[in-house]
């Protein structure tokens, strides 16, 4: 159980508890790096010793991670600690779940038809990138208060903890085995095959939703037994229930919807959300207008301060963020200095958003944003894929043909957020310009791990720290504690730092 406050990764400040099931503990946190809300979730520790768990909760993140549509709740981190501990970073929905929703019965109809639908475009995008929910429920299900929506309240699919990625190299490796064999999902949801633990395919994830559509509009789920194996026989033989008579009409509408979803044989039922989708917006009279995502912004985001000493170091560029981009017009600008006619031709070899790297479980990830001229570590191309390159420690990062950076960052554990990260430059171009990603706490002095190395000489064994936090960031001294701001001018031993904050533009 994680105290509120307790500080987590490095990154996250833990506010409070959200709530705790079989697999996962949620809490509400704040990324320091983001200064955003997040939701964190820690495997149960009861799991550690599962060779299956811990490996099918960190694909959650690799198959939803890919993801991007606006009803799913997107997973923005993942990692394991040097004790084993894996957890997983979400954005936080502060909504009621979908289960909560129909807690005392159906769901209205035209409620029930516009968050089905909105799962339906969820799947639509995560079958395309051949992702497969496989446990489809109410609970898994989240209802954000939106302003402006039809019913008030937004459906974004969460969980994609028993996801399968169609890929030959994860086959077989996220079965959960049971006295009924090898099936996965939840009794009330899961279809034919599943039971009968056999290949499923998108059309599974429909029956389930059609069971969930059931629900909501029925207050009850399709089937119902006395035992687990009952249960099985219902959805493997029985024929779908037929709606009561005494239901509304707006409700049993759709029936058709419903049965289709639910057949027997993947065969009969809907071949893709789209088309299950269509169908209830054509019954339904209305058409789900997407609403744009918000993506991070590739302009520059954070504050930039640079340092200046009087002991023969830097510039040094201060950058704090959850993620930076590198070029032209991003948050690490590596321009050619001195800035001459003939260097600006030098740097216009670089794209205005080239690169960007991004901390996930602690891992630097280098990533090509589709730059002009390409991006390199060690001399080797990397690939435009979006997935990142896992940066160690010295390696030379290359963006286009002119600029080169060394990568280091401070010692870390397993999983765990170093306290910063460097980017020196290395070619002939550069001058002595440093970057330097203050992640939590970069020290400042001759100490041999120093993120800030100064002369020993002017220095003597005095030293200072560079801390970031919501504000910006604040230097930890002999003078005390001091907020970084324009024009500050500090001092270290005999050195003297002076510092230039500059506001980016949102």
């Amino acid at each position: 159980m994680l105290e509120p406050g307790t500080r987590f990764a490095g990154r996250y400040v833990v506010e409070r508890l959200l709530g705790a099931g079989a697999v996962k503990r949620v809490y509400l946190a704040r990324d320091l790096l983001a200064d955003a809300p997040v939701a964190l979730a820690l495997l149960q520790a009861k799991h550690g010793a599962d060779p299956t768990m811990g490996p099918r909760f960190s694909r959650e993140a690799r198959a939803a991670s890919a993801l991007s549509s606006p009803y799913i709740v997107r997973v923005l981190d993942v990692g394991k600690l040097h004790d084993g501990t894996r957890y997983l970073i979400t954005e936080a929905v502060l909504g009621r779940g979908l289960d909560e929703a129909i807690a005392d019965g159906a769901a209205p109809a035209h409620a029930a038809a516009r968050w089905t639908v909105e799962v339906l475009a969820a799947l639509t995008e995560a079958h395309a990138r051949g992702v497969l929910h496989r446990d489809v429920k109410p609970e898994n299900v989240l209802l954000q208060p939106t302003a402006g929506h039809p019913v008030g309240e937004m459906a974004r699919l969460t969980d994609f903890g028993l996801a399968k990625v169609l890929d030959h190299t994860l086959e077989g490796s996220v079965m959960l085995r049971t006295a009924q064999g090898a099936i996965m999902g939840t009794a009330d949801y899961m279809s034919p095959e599943q039971w009968q633990g056999g290949p499923v395919d998108p059309r599974s994830d429909l029956y389930s939703v059609g069971a969930m559509f059931y629900e909501l509009l029925v207050g009850r789920a399709p089937y119902r037994a006395e035992s687990l194996r009952e249960l099985a026989v219902e959805h493997m033989v029985s024929p779908v229930p037929t709606f009561d008579s005494a239901l509304p009409d707006e409700v049993r509408r759709y029936e058709p919807v419903v049965r289709r979803a639910l057949a027997k044989r993947p065969s009969e039922r809907f071949q893709g959300a789209d088309e299950m989708r269509a169908a209830i917006e054509r019954i339904a009279r209305f058409t789900l207008d997407t609403p744009t995502l918000h993506e991070p912004p590739q302009e520059p985001s954070h504050t930039r301060v640079e340092v200046v000493t009087d002991a023969g170091v830097g510039p040094v560029q201060l950058v704090a963020g959850a993620r930076v981009v590198l070029g032209r017009t991003g948050d690490i600008v590596p321009r050619c200095l001195p800035f001459t006619a003939d260097n600006d031709r030098r740097t216009r070899t670089l794209s205005r958003q080239h690169a960007r790297i991004e901390w996930r479980g602690g891992t630097a990830l280098l990533s090509d944003l589709r730059s002009m001229s390409g991006v390199a570590v060690n001399e080797t191309r990397i690939a435009v894929d979006g997935t990142g390159h896992a940066l160690r420690h010295g390696d030379v990062i290359g963006l286009g043909p002119h600029v080169r950076l060394r990568y280091e960052h401070a010692p870390a554990s397993v999983g765990e957020l170093p306290a910063w990260a460097r980017l020196t430059r290395v070619d002939p171009y550069g001058g002595s310009l440093v970057h330097l990603l203050v992640l939590t706490r970069a020290t400042v002095g001759a100490m041999p791990d120093a993120a800030l190395a100064l002369p020993a000489a002017v220095v003597g064994t005095h030293g200072a720290a560079l801390e970031v936090d919501g504000e910006g960031f604040a230097l930890h001294g002999a003078e005390g504690v001091v907020r970084v701001v324009d024009g500050l001018t500090a001092h270290v031993g005999s050195a003297t730092l002076t510092f230039a904050v500059e506001r980016a533009a949102p």
